[in-house]
């Protein structure tokens, strides 16, 4: 007799199983495959001519290709790049107003994916969230390495200087950058370097000719032109935070110091100080500190005033003056903007040769009061580091001092047990016996011997 076999429950969920994973591999929306050559999202400015252009252009500090921006009637534009740190992935996802989805399509949008139909949109999704910023860019920093003379080596002179026309300034500008033949070819932008260029050059005619040649000196006034600029609209938080601020910073024991003798002056007591190396040198250190900020400005910064807001009636305070006197955070904030300029648009051969016109007696900048106070701030730390040093010492001496006593102590210790086991060792068992006998209210054998 046959018999017919029943499917069992294990099989069935296994069909299930399987099913489920097919249809959850097979994507419901097929993705375009990944373009070799992506599209670049830019914020411009508004209103550039027609025949704006981007070109690749050296980078006057790293000699490296960069983009710019060329317009013919707004001039130059640096394109920097802005995107997310790459520990936190991001993403765009770029659209025109003309590809929105209207209400017939969002109604046929469940259907196609249901029927695995591809939803055409006119969309394009970034792998990386980047984005290309245009920023004003002098021109001047294009000219700088053409008109020049840099040293063949280290050890060798610098070249002289020569007058020589523009044609020759811009041979060496096209050299340089290849592309940047076809932004001379504009009489506007042409225009504009020439003009960048007569700014921070000797000029002299020869014949109907215009000849050029550095000079150091306006080449330092523009920089500080820019520097003042930057000053004057303020630094950002971070460096006015990391350069100006921590490097004026009062070393916090002098400060200490000095609010105690305040203190004992309001009061009018005073004890006499030990006659120690550390009281004498906290006491020097002191009594020039008081000296050094006895003229210090109260004055807030720039930011102590435009940073405070009123939220919900109560007004946030800025950060606190710069401890320093008169006229030293400015002068700080005007050569770390110099420094700045330097460090991100001029070569090194030529910034150094302005940090040295800038440090020389015949710079129109007086940074003596400034090299003063930072001095003194410097003299100021490495006479609390040594105090601090010598204060280690004396506590690890005594730590030391504080061991030594313990280890005989504990030899002592070792030794006393040693002997009482020795001694317990030594006694026969019948004296361990009796040594446990209760004898309370007997006599000692000492009182039987006695006289009467």
């Amino acid at each position: 007799m046959k018999t017919r076999g029943r499917p069992s429950k294990k099989s069935e969920k296994e069909e299930k199983e399987a099913k489920e994973k097919t249809s959850s591999s097979t994507q419901k929306v097929q993705l375009a495959p990944e373009a070799a050559n992506p599209p670049q999202l830019f914020i411009l400015p508004d209103n550039l001519h027609k025949d704006a252009r981007i070109v690749h252009l050296k980078n006057p500090r790293h000699f490296s290709e960069s983009p710019y921006v060329v317009c013919p009637e707004r001039g130059f534009y640096e394109l920097t790049r802005v995107g997310a740190p790459k520990t936190i992935p991001r993403s765009w996802l770029l659209s025109s107003d003309s590809t929105s989805i209207d209400e017939q399509d969002a109604e046929g949008l469940d259907e196609a994916v249901e029927t695995n139909e591809k939803f055409s949109t006119k969309g394009y999704m970034l792998r990386n969230a980047n984005m290309l910023m245009a920023t004003r860019f002098d021109p001047l920093f294009f000219i700088l390495p053409a008109i020049s003379p840099i040293p063949t080596s280290k050890s060798s002179e610098p070249p002289k200087k020569l007058f020589l026309s523009v044609e020759d300034h811009f041979e060496k500008l096209e050299s340089s950058s290849p592309q940047m033949s076809s932004v001379l070819k504009v009489d506007t932008a042409r225009a504009f370097l020439e003009k960048r260029m007569a700014s921070v050059c000797d000029t002299a005619e020869a014949g109907d000719e215009m000849m050029y040649r550095i000079n150091e000196e306006k080449m330092l006034e523009e920089l500080l032109k820019k520097a003042r600029k930057m000053v004057k609209k303020g630094l950002p938080a971070s460096m006015e935070e990391k350069f100006v601020r921590k490097a004026l910073e009062v070393p916090a024991l002098c400060i200490v110091r000095e609010e105690a003798e305040d203190v004992k002056a309001e009061s009018g007591t005073s004890t006499p100080p030990a006659d120690t190396p550390d009281t004498q040198t906290t006491e020097s250190s002191v009594e020039s500190t008081a000296t050094s900020f006895s003229r210090a400005s109260t004055a807030a910064t720039s930011f102590s005033e435009d940073s405070s807001s009123i939220v919900t009636g109560s007004k946030i305070a800025g950060p606190p003056p710069i401890n320093a006197p008169e006229g030293v955070a400015d002068l700080l904030r005007l050569r770390t903007a110099i420094s700045f300029i330097c460090s991100k648009y001029i070569a090194p051969q030529l910034s150094e040769s302005i940090k040295n016109i800038l440090s020389s007696s015949t710079s129109t900048v007086d940074f003596s009061s400034l090299e003063t106070h930072l001095a003194h701030l410097a003299k100021l730390r490495q006479e609390i580091l040594a105090t601090r040093s010598l204060g280690d010492l004396s506590r690890k001496r005594s730590m030391m001092d504080d061991g030594e006593d313990g280890e005989s102590r504990a030899d002592k210790k070792r030794k006393k047990e040693e002997d009482e086991k020795k001694k317990k060792a030594g006694e026969s068992l019948a004296l361990k016996r009796l040594k446990k006998v209760n004898t309370t209210g007997m006599k000692k054998m000492s009182d039987f011997f006695k006289k009467k």
